[in-house]
């Protein structure tokens, strides 16, 4: 078991995982000369990427606010100070990792790139590996019993 002031860990993964998914993504288009672009070309595409968009940057902006209220770091490599279960964290253990999930979806779509819209399953398994897991841990020692009750009655996606 890590340390309760260790971070969960050294990169800042979600971060990194998002590019490469968008730019693996965009590259795969290029690649395939738009073989797949029918997969997010019908009507309302667009808006509907858009619309996602725009609602996952709202819960990112909501569960920087919760960070912010409980002095808590947003940062996925820095140890966190206090844990938050309130706001979106009430329903999900990870409402930032669905709004990023959500982000590249919605860009796909957005943009038009199939390759970038299917690259979203990865991108959760990444960040559940990556990022996720070893969150998990890190509260588990910093916060004990108390994690482990939020656990139990949050899920961790959705």
């Amino acid at each position: 078991m890590p340390l309760p002031d260790a971070p969960p860990s050294r990169a800042p993964w979600p971060p990194i995982l998002i590019a490469l998914a968008i730019f693996s993504g965009r590259a795969l288009d290029m690649a395939s000369g738009g073989a797949l672009a029918g997969l997010v070309s019908f009507p309302g595409a667009q808006l509907l990427g858009g619309a996602i968009v725009a609602l996952a940057l709202a819960n990112d902006a909501w569960c920087a606010i919760i960070f912010a209220r409980r002095n808590t770091t947003i940062m996925p490599h820095r140890a966190a100070t206090h844990l938050a279960t309130d706001g979106p964290f009430r329903w999900s253990r990870n409402p930032i990792y669905i709004s990023h999930v959500a982000v590249v979806l919605g860009l796909g779509l957005l943009i038009g790139s199939p390759f970038v819209a299917l690259s979203t399953p990865l991108l959760a398994l990444g960040l559940q590996k990556l990022a996720v897991e070893p969150e998990e841990r890190h509260l588990l020692a910093k916060f004990g019993d108390e994690y482990r009750a939020y656990a139990a009655r949050t899920r961790r996606w959705l």
